[in-house]
């Protein structure tokens, strides 16, 4: 397993709703470059090794089914 793997809820690569709280179960949009064509909807209790440390980027349309939201990233 990678040393840099971490919860969504706290990496720079988790889009959230401009007003949605940082929880396990807030719904976003993983940004992370490489898997940004595969619109991945996460939960901040998800996680990968992709992971990088930092506050979640704002979008409106991160949590829709699927995302709507471009990345600020």
């Amino acid at each position: 397993m990678s040393d840099n793997w971490g919860l969504c809820r706290d990496c720079k690569w988790w889009q959230i709703e401009p007003d949605a709280a940082i929880e396990n179960p807030t719904m976003g949009l993983c940004i992370d470059a490489e898997l940004q064509p595969y619109l991945v909807r996460v939960s901040g209790n998800s996680g990968c090794n992709r992971f990088m440390e930092g506050k979640p980027a704002r979008a409106e349309g991160s949590s829709c089914q699927p995302p709507e939201a471009v990345p600020q990233r």
